[in-house]
């Protein structure tokens, strides 16, 4: 079984009248794909942890999904290519990277 890629993803939304993000950020967390969504304070507005079988599905994830929302004005995303601690817990360090295609 080929191991799954992980991405972070930053969005900026529009804020709608009586809901403020909830609205959309309800939306997003439905997506299977959605492993976390949270509301941030700084430069962008929601932070989507996501995962997929590839590069390629979770861009395809993104362009046809997330960015296509109503209200969403921008993404940015972040593969995760390594890594060296989760869930608190040193020791999960694989030393294969990703392939890129």
């Amino acid at each position: 079984m080929a191991e799954s890629v992980h991405a972070v993803i930053e969005l900026k939304i529009t804020p709608q009248r009586d809901c403020g993000f909830g609205r959309i950020a309800e939306r997003i967390a439905r997506f299977e794909q959605v492993e976390a969504c949270f509301l941030m304070s700084g430069a962008y507005d929601l932070l989507v942890f996501v995962n997929g079988e590839s590069l390629q599905d979770v861009a395809q994830f993104v362009a046809q999904d997330l960015s296509t929302i109503e209200g969403v004005l921008s993404t940015a995303t972040h593969f995760m290519l390594k890594t060296y601690k989760s869930g608190g817990v040193l020791g999960r360090i694989s030393e294969d990277r990703l392939e890129v295609s």
